[in-house]
């Protein structure tokens, strides 16, 4: 019985502890979490030409979709489906915290209007040939997140916009109150 009592209680508090971790994001009913997602294959995003952009160690995460995947989504409908902002919407103008769930870098930018960003060849690909003037910004550099990481946007008012200057089909607004 005894012995029973330990696992049990080593088992409740590792999954207290999970829970925790998890908590950390959430906990605050103060701040909206966007998770911030792609699905990037390590080997093939990180390999030179022809199976992968050659643009050396890009993809620190253990997604699924390929290189060659990714860029035959894009020509067929304009996105990546697993590259996105979750929520794409929000209702609340709240502080919001993006988190980095994904293996590459992306950006959570404020722009006026949605539009391109720095990669010409995605942004054609995602029909978007017009570039936000936001993913030019001296100050774009301070909206990067990192696989793995978060940025805390403290201002957020009603009718804000936010997108990857990456790969700008990632998108999500603030509602209007």
């Amino acid at each position: 019985m005894f012995r029973w009592m330990q696992v049990t209680a080593a088992l409740g508090i590792a999954a207290a502890a999970s829970l925790g971790i998890a908590a950390t994001l959430t906990a605050d009913e103060n701040v909206q979490v966007v998770q911030v997602r792609d699905d990037c294959d390590p080997a093939t995003f990180n390999a030179g030409p022809p199976d992968g952009p050659g643009l050396g160690h890009i993809c620190d995460g253990n997604g699924g979709t390929t290189f060659g995947a990714f860029i035959a989504e894009l020509q067929a409908t304009q996105v990546a489906e697993k590259w996105r902002f979750n929520p794409d919407r929000m209702s609340e103008p709240k502080p919001i915290l993006a988190h980095n769930r994904g293996g590459e870098t992306h950006s959570f930018t404020k722009v006026a209007n949605f539009g391109g960003g720095q990669v010409d060849v995605l942004n054609a690909l995602s029909g978007n040939p017009d570039p936000a003037p936001e993913c030019f910004s001296p100050s774009v550099g301070g909206t990067f997140v990192g696989p793995g990481q978060d940025l805390k946007v403290p201002n957020v008012a009603g009718g804000d916009k936010y997108q990857c200057c990456i790969h700008p089909w990632m998108r999500t607004t603030v509602r209007k109150r």
